[in-house]
């Protein structure tokens, strides 16, 4: 593939991301996006009234981690600065240590573990305004793809989209490349068919979760409380998360099963806040003395983790067009990890092309092996935790103990043992030793693999002497009981 114009589909972060990776390669950009949604004067007015009907979880709660944080310093560092000029701040391993750790020397490689505390407003206002302004790509909105151009067969060349205008106008744009960044709902699947292409696989599965996110404002000249570490806990039946924001704005999210239908009432505002009101960790940051709400609640549910193989056999099903973010793979929200890894997949496109300008086959099968390494292990990794959550909810349903693991003959249930050593061993020990917290914020933030604490043998003999100590802890409290929080919604709806 020669330099030539390269056109996106969607002008989301996904889509932002690439325009931004492929600075410098010669190429021009064209950025498609279906929202008519032009650019708030201001990161404020952006949060309070950017309508992005086709990016619903704008709304939400974001985690920014480390990954991205490195990966912008590195090659992007006017953009960081821009974010940091906009409210954006770095959380930094030392600021985050939990009270047993606090003054713990830290090492200068922890600067490493370095995130970024911003609502998904921000960043994508910062983020598209550095894109524009820089003449990156040209953004095109209020535009629908309605389809691909180029040659049909076995193997289709794509050459090109078509598209509707705001008036109704069908038109058509050539392009050497499209890139597809449309998300979740990506229409590439069909668009390949109609030229002949094989049906492109694809691989889902139900997350096992609903969730409902709201914002907060610190009041003036009243300081956050203290981060601890990771500001998440599952109670079994409800998981949540504090998200720090920019610009003394924080998110808080409820996590619950699809089909419990009473904890749906958290879809509500006066359900979420008694549920957060209920929750100690959370309690401390909603005291009407620290802050205020500044959002209504906003819900997301029919949540799925989904692969689409665009490469089958070492052959890719398509030349000329890529995939990429929630396009080509998504899973759970809840772990924060979308802007991340649409981040890493857009310069892994990048530095592909680089490295094969003129020989589309050979693009595609280099990002496909790409995304394989430094990708795909994070989908398997939580596609995997997510049907355990769900099958640890069945089994709490039924009256089992989902943690038991000896066995009646005296064996042990191996899936049992780890949920064991995960509560009771590696939760503990982030509290109460650094070279756990450590590995743990590493493989978090994206800087390991997700299984990196349980292949290290330090660490994780680490996990196991906190697990064999378990008993001489006194028990937390992280919430109530399921029935203790449910009696509290029913007199709030009385």
């Amino acid at each position: 593939m020669s330099a030539g114009h390269v056109v996106v589909v969607g002008g989301s972060v996904a889509g932002l991301a690439a325009a931004l990776a492929l600075a410098g390669s010669g190429r021009r950009v064209t950025l498609l996006e279906r929202d008519a949604a032009p650019l708030p004067a201001t990161p404020l007015e952006a949060f309070e009234s950017w309508q992005r009907p086709g990016a619903p979880q704008t709304l939400h709660a974001h985690a920014f981690l480390s990954r991205l944080r490195n990966l912008l310093r590195e090659r992007v560092p006017e953009l960081l600065a821009s974010l940091l000029a906009a409210g954006a701040e770095e959380l930094r391993f030392g600021e985050m240590l939990p009270p047993g750790l606090r003054g713990t020397p830290v090492l200068p490689e922890d600067d490493a573990l370095t995130l970024l505390a911003c609502r998904r407003t921000s960043f994508e206002w910062v983020l598209r305004r550095h894109v524009i302004e820089t003449g990156l790509a040209e953004l095109r909105d209020g535009v629908e793809v309605t389809g691909l151009l180029g040659t049909a067969g076995a193997l289709p060349r794509i050459g090109g989209v078509r598209l509707r205008e705001r008036g109704g106008r069908e038109v058509e744009l050539a392009a050497e490349l499209v890139i597809d960044a449309s998300g979740r709902r990506s229409k590439l699947p069909a668009w390949l068919a109609a030229f002949g292409a094989p049906a492109l696989r694809s691989e889902t599965a139900p997350c096992g979760i609903f969730y409902s996110s709201r914002f907060y404002r610190l009041r003036d000249g009243v300081a956050a409380p203290a981060i601890q570490g990771p500001i998440a806990a599952d109670l079994g039946y409800l998981k949540f998360a504090i998200f720090p924001g920019d610009s003394h704005v924080f998110s808080v999210t409820l996590a619950a099963s699809p089909d419990d239908g009473p904890l749906r009432a958290v879809m509500r505002e006066e359900a979420f806040a008694a549920v957060t009101e209920a929750l100690p960790t959370v309690r401390d940051w909603i005291d009407p003395g620290v802050s205020l709400p500044v959002s209504d609640v906003h819900t997301l549910a029919s949540l799925r983790g989904t692969r689409r193989f665009v490469v089958e056999d070492g052959a890719p099903v398509a030349l000329g067009v890529a995939a990429i973010g929630d396009a080509l793979i998504h899973t759970n929200p809840i772990v924060g990890r979308g802007c991340s890894l649409a981040f890493v997949n857009a310069f892994l496109l990048a530095d592909s092309l680089r490295e094969h300008p003129s020989d589309a086959r050979d693009f595609a099968l280099a990002l496909d092996a790409a995304v394989t390494q430094e990708i795909v292990p994070w989908y398997a990794a939580q596609r995997a935790q997510d049907a355990d959550a769900i099958r640890v909810i069945e089994m709490q349903r039924g009256g089992g103990d989902p943690f038991r693991h000896q066995r009646p003959d005296g064996s042990v249930d191996p899936q049992a043992y780890i949920r064991a050593v995960v509560r009771d061993g590696l939760i503990p020990a982030l509290g109460e030793d650094i070279v756990v917290l450590r590995a743990f914020l590493r493989m978090f933030n994206l800087l390991a693999p997700p299984q990196a604490i349980f292949q290290n043998p330090e660490i994780f003999a680490r996990v196991l002497a906190s697990f064999a100590r378990r008993g001489e802890r006194p028990p937390r409290d992280l919430g109530p009981s399921r029935d203790t929080l449910l009696a509290r919604l029913e007199r709030v709806a009385a």
